[in-house]
């Protein structure tokens, strides 16, 4: 039987005995040996503080939202330029910021549930006045005239922005590596990607440098760097958080949080989630509370556990890593059954990306930057006009022109790009997903597998790519953004002292379900605890 007939799951029962015969195989790789460290005793006790704590206490006056963003501003200033996982800092506009929080505290005004906790947003989504660059030198002269929809839901929730944060050209490569702010790494081996594009929110969050952070994910790109980083990362239904006032760069792309604790991401994502009559592709209904039932667990919850969607073949280090974090729902009440269904990745089978390999692979891939860097004031209303169709920005006839009048200026990997247009031939339907998928979603609530076949990468040498496919760390992410699915990734281990992810996929608008079982698995497992350079 080949596995596009396999039954979409096959009742394996995880009971004790299996759960504890797990852990056996887990401990055959270096995967528990660090996560059970607590986080590092420095004397800064704010640093790995959750969002919400951090904002009870500025509410109860234990500490000024003033004292709290000057904290997170000197590891920003002490860390990112070994890490560059910042952009553009904004120090004075962020205490700012915070002078106002501690007054609205002193004068008993309401305060938001992110009042007074510093954030970093991804340099592709707009704040008005902060340079936003999408990690492109063409755009390095671009300020905004006005607060994205997601940043102003977060100001008006008490957030105060320090900052953007790292990301590749356009959030088009599987680095988070630019010409604007070099090239983020990994706080747990600096060695090591954070993953991409939002790779330096991650990095960010990872390292203390921030509690939270925003990124953008159109194929992976929270839940990647997420998962690398030893982070929550969450990629809402499509439509959920609207992306009016930013680069659109994806089809179905959306932002959402990246976070140390379920509930941190949990709480930012009910703040930025919502309508937005200006985007037609927004959910115009209210979002679901994804807070009230986030602590009732998951006995009785039909999960499905896909350690390869069929088709993939992951560090057998790091399958152990998530099936033990299975074993854990298990373990705490939900019905576990593994499927054995194929579930195509939307590239078809890697011909998407021929000509690009093929070009790496010929040379001439080290391109120095030529030109100057161009006025783009002009450009906010076709940005605007990007976001709102859905176009991705650098395909809009007026951008793709500008584009190609300053060329020069582009990343090696994006003039590459430009010159071979990907094959897409043969790839699978939504029909075909749909087939895939619709079976499985019939008798469970939720499909689990791991995040990412490996752990972070090495950084390699030039622009080279950092995996071993053309899928570019994808595999089992891009399924979700096909659907316009939601999808959580949630730490489930340590393998070879760098953190492993489990990922949890789940239907149209169930955002709370994914995040219910996330939570589930982060109080059944050890806490990683924080990184090295931390």
């Amino acid at each position: 039987m080949g596995k596009d007939d396999r039954d979409s799951g096959i009742n394996i029962n995880i009971s004790r005995r299996l759960m504890l015969g797990g852990m056996a195989c887990a401990a055959t790789a270096p995967l528990l040996g660090n996560v059970a460290r607590a986080a590092t005793s420095t004397g800064d006790e704010l640093t790995w503080l959750p969002a919400t704590r951090l904002r009870d206490m500025i509410a109860k006056k234990e500490v000024s939202a003033l004292e709290v963003t000057n904290h997170f501003l000197a590891r920003i200033e002490r860390l990112n330029p070994l890490l560059h996982a910042f952009v553009h800092v904004d120090p004075d506009g962020a205490r700012r910021a915070a002078r106002e929080a501690d007054k609205a505290v002193a004068n008993g005004k309401p305060l938001g549930p992110l009042h007074g906790v510093p954030m970093g947003i991804k340099d592709q989504i707009w704040a008005k006045g902060l340079p936003s660059t999408c990690g492109s030198q063409v755009f390095a002269n671009f300020r905004p005239s006005f607060d994205g929809t997601i940043v102003e839901r977060l100001r008006a929730a008490g957030a105060i922005i320090v900052g953007t944060t790292n990301m590749p050209e356009f959030a088009a490569w599987p680095r988070s590596k630019s010409y604007v702010a070099g090239e983020a790494v990994n706080s747990w081996d600096t060695s090591r990607i954070p993953g991409a594009s939002s790779g330096g929110s991650g990095a960010a969050v990872a390292a203390g440098m921030v509690p939270v952070a925003i990124g953008t994910d159109g194929g992976g790109s929270t839940r990647i760097p997420a998962s690398l980083c030893g982070l929550v990362g969450v990629l809402p239904t499509f439509g959920r958080v609207p992306g009016y006032g930013g680069f659109h760069c994806g089809l179905r792309g959306s932002a959402g949080p990246m976070a140390r604790s379920v509930r941190d991401a949990a709480v930012v994502l009910q703040i930025i989630s919502g309508p937005d009559p200006r985007m037609s592709r927004a959910i115009q209904t209210p979002a679901p509370d994804g807070l009230t039932g986030l602590e009732t667990g998951v006995r009785g919850m039909r999960v499905a556990w896909s350690p390869d969607f069929g088709r993939l073949k992951p560090d057998p280090a790091v399958l152990a890593s998530a099936q033990l974090a299975a074993h854990a729902l298990a373990g705490a009440g939900a019905d576990v059954t593994m499927s054995t269904a194929l579930i195509s990745h939307p590239w078809g089978n890697g011909d998407l990306l021929a000509d690009l390999q093929r070009a790496v692979g010929q040379g001439g891939f080290e391109m120095d930057p030529v030109g100057d860097v161009p006025d783009t004031s002009m450009m906010e209303k076709w940005l605007i006009e990007s976001s709102v169709t859905g176009i991705p920005c650098f395909e809009l006839p007026p951008i793709k022109k500008f584009l190609a009048e300053h060329s020069g200026l582009l990343s090696p990997p994006q003039r590459l790009m430009s010159k071979f247009p990907p094959n897409l031939n043969g790839l699978p339907s939504d029909k075909e997903l749909h087939g895939q998928l619709d079976p499985i979603f019939a008798k469970h609530d939720v499909i689990c597998s791991p995040t990412m076949l490996t752990v972070a990468p090495s950084v390699p040498s030039g622009w080279a790519i950092p995996y071993d496919n053309m899928y570019m760390g994808t595999d089992f992410t891009f399924i979700a953004n096909t659907m316009g699915y939601p999808a959580v990734t949630v730490p489930c281990g340590l393998v070879r002292g760098l953190p492993v992810g489990l990922q949890i996929l789940g239907q149209w608008g169930s955002e709370a379900t994914v995040l219910r079982v996330a939570r589930a698995v982060e109080a059944a497992l050890p806490q990683l605890g924080s990184p090295p350079i931390a």
